[in-house]
């Protein structure tokens, strides 16, 4: 059984919870403000395919790398200029920073991990270890066994 956690390193579920009061207090987003992408992990054949939703974000915006077995992912949405004509009725937009990181499975071939960016959606590759196959090993009797068969 394979066990990805999707729970930020960073942020406990209190912390998180403490996190979302302050935003709802504070108001709009500001620059420090942290969100989180949204995330589908698939468990394919041959490789886990973690496909994460970043609309608004550059390639270049996006980095992805493997530390102490963890796959981290970060980037930041920043806030749109506005001039003083522009008034923003309602937004539901999320800016700021956000990172994500997710636990590997035993398993994996970290140095094989490809990412793709299309359409606001980051797809990260992680291939799978080749399974060797079982094998019965025999055994065979001691050598002072052999010899008084043999006689």
């Amino acid at each position: 059984m394979y066990h990805f956690d999707l729970t930020p390193a960073f942020l406990s579920p209190l912390n998180q919870w403490e996190k979302d009061m302050e935003r709802v207090f504070r108001g709009p987003a500001t620059k420090e403000a942290i969100y989180t992408p949204a995330c589908e992990i698939r468990d394919e054949e041959k490789q886990f395919t973690i496909s994460l939703d970043v609309p608004g974000l550059k390639q270049e915006e996006i980095d992805i790398e493997v530390k102490d077995n963890r796959l981290h992912v970060t980037g930041e949405r920043k806030t749109e200029v506005k001039t003083e004509q522009d008034q923003v009725v309602k937004t539901e937009k999320r800016y700021g920073k956000f990172t994500r990181v997710f636990s590997l499975p035993q398993h994996v071939n970290t140095e094989g991990i490809e990412a793709a960016y299309e359409n606001g959606v980051v797809m990260i590759m992680i291939p799978k270890e080749v399974k060797t196959q079982s094998k019965k090993i025999l055994i065979s009797g001691s050598k002072q066994n052999t010899d008084a068969n043999l006689n």
